[in-house]
């Protein structure tokens, strides 16, 4: 089976034991949230670019080589912070949606896998729901 990998733009993080991958435009927050949810006692994985491939049915990023252990705040610089490699993606928070629904349920798919997705632009206390969903057990059913 050929190897499916690909580079998008994008930062992640771990919670827990949760993987969350943060899209969105330059500029749009993404290592801001990241930092948000460090404070919290995030891992992070990647910050500007993620690396993702398959690993059997499950999303795995990591960080490209080429880029700084350490995670990019505006205005202020490269700070260092705990990190890990190869964590599966469980979320995807995309900061260009704004979402439409309060229940959330959208869905994002990436190298032919869906993962739950949270539109999060404009969702105010967006790291604290993040960081309660990580450490307390996912979406309810």
């Amino acid at each position: 089976m050929k190897d499916i990998t690909k580079t998008i733009h994008a930062t992640g993080v771990c919670v827990a034991d949760k993987g969350i991958l943060i899209i969105g435009k330059s500029g749009s927050g993404k290592s801001t949230l990241a930092l948000s949810l460090i404070a919290g006692g995030a891992k992070l994985i990647c910050d500007d670019r993620a690396n993702l491939r398959l690993k059997y049915d499950n999303l795995i990023m990591s960080k490209p080589p080429t880029l700084p252990s350490a995670l990019e705040i505006r205005g202020f610089g490269l700070i260092s912070v705990p990190l890990l490699d190869d964590v599966r993606v469980d979320l995807i928070v995309d900061l260009a949606k704004a979402s439409d629904s309060r229940l959330g349920g959208h869905k994002k798919q990436l190298l032919g896998i869906d993962l739950p997705c949270i539109y999060g632009r404009g969702f105010y206390r967006l790291s604290d729901a993040l960081l309660v969903w990580s450490k307390f057990g996912g979406f309810q059913t």
